[in-house]
């Protein structure tokens, strides 16, 4: 009987930190029109202290990088989207910076300065 009650609390101290650590649309700001898949798919790996991101985060992060990377807005545009949304959504700013070096991804810009912004 006990093992049936220690399985009900793990199934839902899992299901309660699924549902802290996954970011909604509605949590999303404005200013990230496009990135949201970035946003959300990275929301776990830039907010917790999870060693690597998940391949759905790397692949969302390498197409806004390479969307914004298009043109001088694009890339101001996912700067201020990542610094607005990483204050609103806790994200660790450190993590954000490292993101694309998680993930492998070549940028043409300086993430430390789109991020802090100096």
């Amino acid at each position: 009987m006990g093992e049936k009650k220690v399985l009900a609390v793990m199934m839902f101290v899992m299901a309660y930190g699924l549902a802290v650590t996954r970011l909604s649309y509605s949590q999303i700001p404005a200013t990230c029109n496009g990135d949201e898949n970035l946003l959300s798919f990275c929301g776990e790996y830039l907010v917790n202290n999870i060693a690597n991101p998940s391949s759905d985060c790397c692949n969302s992060a390498s197409d806004a990088f390479k969307r914004a990377m298009a043109n001088g807005q694009g890339i101001r545009d996912i700067c201020n989207c990542l610094r607005v949304a990483g204050s609103n959504l806790h994200f660790h700013q450190d993590k954000v910076v490292s993101l694309p070096g998680a993930c492998h991804i070549q940028l043409s810009f300086n993430m430390h300065l789109c991020v802090y912004g100096s």
